[in-house]
């Protein structure tokens, strides 16, 4: 008896082995299988695109489809092309690329058969880019009032939905935030003018523009004027106009040079940084002669042309440049002797006087920049005669000796055969 049940026992335990093993030989099986199946996944072939571009997009994407891509499409309007007619793809024609992925397909869509996306509630920016990516034209974008926060399109004409007619465009209502009620401007006439603008900009007015309009010795930045004006109701978006007054340090007075020889008016409005504008000549007898009108007068800023008119013959223009020269600066010696003492008498009669043109202190940034031609006219006892006419190169100085006759010689400069200056040695 305990013979059969040992032998029983035994029977029984050969069997699980089989079992075990039969167990572990299916799930090798199973993993080798895996192992495949996963090798065959990775191992995706690779396939070279073809150019896609001009075909019609129904063309273009059962050949995708043969060759195990997955067409992905997306609107673009191109002039000339044909609707539904590919424009353009990624990755380019001759990419090689594994099948299984997606190719990005452009497909021409006219503007007129396009269908407009809604674009109520999107911001703005979002609403200008879609419509850019949609290449669909925009009107004027008008804002309004609302609830909704600002910036945001609050209304579309076409609505979403609807197709484009050809040459129309879409327009957008956007939300300008909740509306303002209207304010009663301060009276900031005596306030200084950037505390005016912050005042305004505290309460909502974010267009404002000031301007100088006058002079002020007391208070030089002070709004002197509004518009609209103070205590007028306006809504917060009003732009405003702020006058304000200038410093004496920004400006200059023009010189009183009335009944002065027209060399000495120019001198005078030189030396006050200002610069002469045009020059009138008149010949009236019954008047002194010299300078007979200004115009601007009182203050104004510096390097305004002053306008001049002068009663007699023209006498020249402004006076030298006295500044002694540079030794380092370079000279283009056009007679005489540099060196020659000013005023020293030569045999014939004459004296040597030194002449200087250095156009870094003449005030014209084109003569540091641009070669020019500088010509040196000389009037004395002997008549009128050039004595220097040459191109001289940009910021060059020009220092020479000039041969005079008689005490009442006048020098007189021209700068590309414009006149530029003139004295009495």
């Amino acid at each position: 008896m305990s013979r059969a049940i040992a032998k029983g026992s035994s029977t029984g335990g050969r069997g699980s082995v089989v079992r075990l093993v039969l167990a572990a030989a299916v799930f090798l099986l199973v993993v080798v299988a895996v192992v495949l199946d996963a090798g065959r996944y990775f191992a995706v072939e690779e396939q070279v695109l073809p150019d896609l571009v001009g075909m019609p997009f129904d063309q273009a994407a059962r050949l995708l489809r043969s060759q195990g891509f997955d067409p992905v499409t997306f609107v673009e309007h191109v002039e000339g092309a044909p609707a539904d007619a590919v424009t353009s793809q990624s990755p380019g024609p001759g990419t090689v690329v594994k099948r299984l992925r997606s190719i990005h397909l452009g497909v021409n869509t006219p503007p007129a058969a396009a269908v407009l996306p809604d674009m109520v509630g999107m911001l703005e920016a979002a609403a200008k880019g879609r419509a850019a990516e949609l290449n669909l034209p925009l009107s004027l974008i008008q804002y309004e009032p609302s609830g909704r926060p600002a910036g945001t399109v609050i209304a579309q004409e076409p609505p979403g939905g609807m197709r484009l007619a050809e040459g129309a465009s879409i327009a957008l209502v956007v939300s300008s935030g909740p509306e303002r009620q209207p304010v009663a401007l301060p009276d900031l006439v005596g306030t200084d003018v950037d505390e005016a603008v912050q005042q305004l900009a505290r309460l909502g007015f974010g267009r404002v523009e000031a301007l100088p309009s006058g002079i002020s010795f007391s208070q030089p930045g002070a709004v002197v004027a509004m518009r609209p004006a103070p205590g007028e109701v306006v809504p917060p978006g009003t732009p405003v106009l702020l006058s304000y007054s200038l410093s004496t340090a920004n400006v200059v007075q023009v010189p009183d040079v009335i009944g002065q020889p027209q060399w000495q008016a120019q001198l005078a409005i030189g030396a006050a940084q200002l610069r002469v504008g045009q020059i009138t000549f008149v010949q009236d007898p019954e008047r002194p002669e010299g300078v007979v009108d200004v115009r601007p007068t009182g203050y104004t800023a510096p390097g305004t042309p002053v306008f001049l008119i002068v009663n007699g013959a023209p006498s020249g223009g402004l006076v030298p440049d006295f500044t002694l020269p540079d030794a380092n600066r370079p000279t283009d010696v056009g007679g005489g002797d540099a060196n020659s003492p000013d005023g020293e008498t030569v045999g014939d009669g004459s004296r040597l006087v030194p002449f200087t043109f250095d156009p870094t202190n003449m005030g014209v940034r084109r003569l540091l920049e641009q070669p020019y031609d500088l010509k040196l006219v000389v009037s004395d006892d002997r008549g009128e005669r050039v004595v220097f006419d040459r191109r001289v190169g940009a910021g060059q100085s020009v220092i020479t000796s000039v041969a005079i006759y008689g005490q009442e010689a006048m020098l007189q400069t021209y700068v590309d055969d414009v006149f530029f200056q003139a004295w009495r040695p």
